[in-house]
């Protein structure tokens, strides 16, 4: 009995602390308004979130060391998904975006304690003690000095050198003009009428490498949904005088929203190329303006689709097909569509997401726009994000 005691306290101990170690890794869903390098900007965000009767946290990421500050949090992404378009819709966080992951350390819970009784220790009988037997002495032999043998001198193995990339580091830091950093990326091209360019993540180390042309410059050009693309001539021999801890050049720039006001601007809600098929990224965001709707069921909204240029596409719209989120070529209609055609299929594609997700067909309307508001130059290298989708709420 005792020692089942003993083993049942180890295995609750065990289980305990597996659940505990599989609960961290699970992800969590942050409904996040803002990310700061500097501590003391993060703290002051979160007081102005919370005057304005918010329960905003910071929290710094670990992987990144930047700190996050987020209005909600939750283990279920659709409900996540929910308060943020909510948020978008009914406040002045037009940006906010969701976060999966973890921040700041998590709390390790073990298990259950279980009592265990002491083991009561039996007594210990004498035997009597016996007479020892005498035994003669052995001729012990005199014991041999051993040869002493010189320590074989082992040098340590060199350590591999860590080759770092080619070209000079990098950051490029973009936020908005109160210090707000903005997730997003940049595009590095040689000039600004050149076909290929390279994509970097903002906010983290790169390298790169000496241009080619004679003026030693490249074009920096960012890109980051709801706000206005920025376009910079970065001298490579003299980059920027601000320096990180490991030597990068810090290149800060500043970008301002696209738009504001009744209008939900959508990060990842994308189509297809030439198509009114969306991409599988795209039903988060819708989830969450689903979630929306039902919870606020005075809302009624305008569905405005967009796509870049004007000129008559090939491609393909939903035809029969019931997949919102893949392209099915035996039962998608393909053909030749004009713009204002084809960005009426975008719309009327989220709609029957929509519908078929319980929202009722009389408050949705939907508008095809064409390619008359573009957010980016039709022939620029950020053109392809024209292709969109905006949500108006028409009434509350």
């Amino acid at each position: 009995m005792r020692l089942s005691q003993r083993a049942l306290f180890l295995l609750l101990f065990v289980a305990g602390s597996f659940s505990a170690v599989h609960a961290q890794t699970e992800p969590t869903y942050y409904v996040v308004i803002g990310v700061f390098a500097k501590l003391d900007n993060a703290v002051r965000f979160t007081n102005q979130a919370n005057q304005k009767g918010f329960n905003a946290q910071y929290a710094i990421n670990p992987k990144n060391h930047w700190n996050y500050v987020y209005l909600f949090e939750s283990a279920e992404k659709r409900k996540a998904y929910a308060f943020v378009i909510r948020l978008r819709a009914e406040s002045e966080y037009k940006d906010a975006w969701v976060f999966t992951g973890q921040l700041g350390e998590g709390q390790f819970i073990t298990g259950p304690r279980v009592e265990v009784k002491p083991i009561e220790e039996k007594p210990v009988v004498e035997k009597p003690i016996e007479k020892p037997i005498v035994e003669k002495p052995v001729e012990e032999k005199p014991i041999e000095k051993p040869i002493e043998e010189k320590p074989v001198e082992v040098k340590p193995e060199p350590k591999p050198e860590v080759k770092k990339p080619a070209g000079k580091p990098f950051v490029f830091k973009i936020e908005t003009t109160d210090g707000k950093a903005v997730t997003g990326e940049v595009h590095v091209q040689e000039s600004t009428n050149a076909t290929r360019y390279e994509v970097h993540k903002a906010n983290e180390l790169i390298y790169l490498e000496a241009p080619k042309n004679s003026r030693g410059n490249y074009v920096v050009i960012t890109q980051a949904a709801g706000y206005q693309p920025v376009s910079m001539i970065l001298n490579y021999s003299e980059p920027s005088p601000q320096t990180g801890a490991d030597g990068e050049h810090i290149i800060q720039i500043e970008v301002s929203k696209v738009k504001r006001g009744d209008y939900i601007d959508f990060t990842n809600v994308r189509f297809f190329r030439n198509s009114a098929i969306l991409e599988p990224a795209a039903q988060n965001e819708l989830d969450g303006l689903v979630d929306l709707m039902k919870e606020s069921p005075g809302y009624k909204i305008r569905i405005h689709g967009h796509c870049n240029g004007n000129q008559v596409k090939e491609g393909s719209i939903l035809g029969t097909s019931t997949n919102f989120f893949a392209l099915e070529p035996g039962k998608n209609k393909i053909g030749k569509f004009s713009a204002k055609e084809l960005t009426s299929e975008r719309a009327a594609t989220v709609k029957a997401y929509l519908v078929s997700q319980g929202i009722e067909s009389s408050r949705i309307d939907t508008r095809g726009e064409g390619g008359k508001i573009p957010l980016y130059p039709e022939g620029g290298t950020l053109g392809q994000y024209n292709d969109r989708v905006e949500i108006e709420i028409t009434r509350r």
